[in-house]
């Protein structure tokens, strides 16, 4: 049992869903989620649509306050539960995934309005990336290169939304399924964790013009002040009953402990599929630097050999010479990872999985370097829907949003992905650069998953700049 946070009477407790399902709060919960899931005025927050539009007009992903924003989200959530309830006492709860990885069974229950049939992945142990909570991660905000917020999102954040699957993988939808609020409580949380762990970890101050404006949620609701989000007790009147970073173990879970399985790869703990690995999965094409291939994902892992001249390899490591700046995805990153002509097939669109993107991992890891040294990024239908409605809303006001919600999936517009390389180069150092090498590491929520194409590209390219 990790340390509880010594809480001041005049502050609301936020709890773990293993402690709130078998507390006095629990029925209020339901009654709640199942009186706005009957309510059909997508105007009123008192109906479940009104959150899911609101998500999909105004939430900020792949960029600035995403951790503001929803704070402030379920910050509005949480008082509406208890207006709805009748409960003064009610408080929204948290899924504790590192601990509990798989979905809570009340959330199976076809008797409760917490369940949805829709979903196709029940475990999430292979989302649970331990790299946000290094001690080299000590800034706060997106463009640093030791940033939390952008590396929280990429995971667990991203990838529990991909394995649980549904709506769920889908930006647009995703609040209409109950375990969206519990999620991000937990997301909330580590955020709280981070920076109450210290030692360096420091977001911009309470008078830095970072916070000032107001993060907004739709005409039917007061807009939340974006310093107010900073922490969650000085205005917002909260605390979680654990407010400790999720803390990597040194060797793997004993028999017992849910898994999470990689294409290729057998069945693997969530510690050794996050940091320790499976072996780089075999190589199925070999796309020269500046050329592109088309490549379709499926239930497998797979690697790209990327061969290097005598000038490539010179180009690339005076990429990695050259002095550090902010982290970018708009393809101005002197290397990296182009996928152009991006959608999701119609068993993409259902979830269930993601893929760990991987720069020249070993097949043999060296001790002492976890595989998040290795990382790119994370691809899955969440990360192409969220891609989807950017293209969707490029150069519209975010009222418009709301005629953007068709645009995700098979249907929607074909996205341009981009994984900035430099920096993951610089991390791992490669001393030989006759090769790079693109693993796309397949992990599913499910035991059994679906077979078949899911994500297909028309065009993968390594590129770097002339001038690199």
């Amino acid at each position: 049992m990790l340390p509880r946070v010594a809480l001041s009477t005049d502050l609301r407790l936020r709890q773990s869903w293993e402690t709130f399902r078998t507390g006095p709060t629990f029925a209020s919960f339901c009654n709640a989620i199942a009186s706005m899931r009957a309510n059909k005025d997508a105007t009123s927050p008192a109906s479940w649509a009104y959150w899911a539009d609101v998500h999909r007009m105004y939430c900020p992903h792949d960029t600035s306050y995403f951790l503001a924003w929803h704070r402030g989200l379920l910050y509005r959530f949480e008082g509406w539960l208890r207006r709805i309830s009748g409960d003064p006492n009610l408080v929204l709860p948290y899924w504790n995934y590192y601990n509990h990885p798989t979905v809570p069974a009340e959330f199976l229950d076809p008797d409760l309005p917490l369940y949805r049939k829709d979903r196709t992945g029940t475990d999430v142990s292979g989302a649970l990336s331990y790299a946000p909570f290094a001690d080299t991660i000590i800034h706060f905000q997106r463009g640093k290169t030791d940033a939390f917020e952008p590396t929280v999102e990429t995971a667990p954040h991203n990838p529990v939304h991909n394995l649980v699957g549904g709506i769920m993988s889908s930006i647009s939808w995703s609040p209409k399924d109950p375990l969206f609020f519990v999620h991000h409580a937990n997301i909330d949380r580590l955020w709280a964790a981070w920076i109450n762990a210290g030692n360096g970890r420091r977001q911009p101050a309470s008078t830095n013009s970072y916070w000032s404006g107001d993060l907004i949620y739709g005409d039917a609701l007061k807009s939340v002040p974006r310093v107010w989000t900073i922490n969650t007790s000085t205005y917002l009147g909260y605390q979680y009953d654990d407010e400790t970073m999720p803390t990597a173990p040194s060797t793997d879970p004993p028999p017992g402990t849910s898994t999470a399985t990689a294409a290729g790869a057998g069945t693997l703990s969530s510690f050794s599929l996050v940091n320790a690995a499976p072996l780089r999965p075999a190589a199925t094409q070999r796309v020269p630097l500046g050329s592109s291939q088309p490549l379709v994902l499926d239930e497998h892992s797979v690697s790209i050999q990327v061969p290097l001249s005598a000038n490539d390899a010179a180009r690339v490591r005076s990429a990695m010479l050259q002095p550090a700046t902010e982290t970018a995805d708009d393809g101005s990153d002197p290397v990296r990872v182009v996928l152009d002509g991006v959608r999701l097939t119609g068993l993409g669109e259902k979830g269930g999985y993601f893929y760990y993107v991987y720069l020249n991992l070993p097949e043999q890891l060296d001790a002492g370097r976890p595989a998040s040294s290795y990382l790119l990024g994370t691809l899955g239908p969440f990360e192409i829907s969220v891609k989807q409605m950017k293209a969707s809303m490029k150069g519209k006001s975010m009222h418009d949003m709301s005629h953007a919600q068709d645009m995700a999936g098979s249907e929607g517009p074909e996205v341009r992905m981009v994984f900035s390389a430099t920096q993951t180069l610089r991390r791992i150092w490669p001393s030989d650069l006759d090769q790079l090498c693109v693993s796309f590491v397949r992990v599913n929520g499910s035991a059994h998953p679906a077979k078949g194409p899911v994500i297909k590209v028309k065009a993968f390219t390594v590129e770097t700049d002339p001038k690199a």
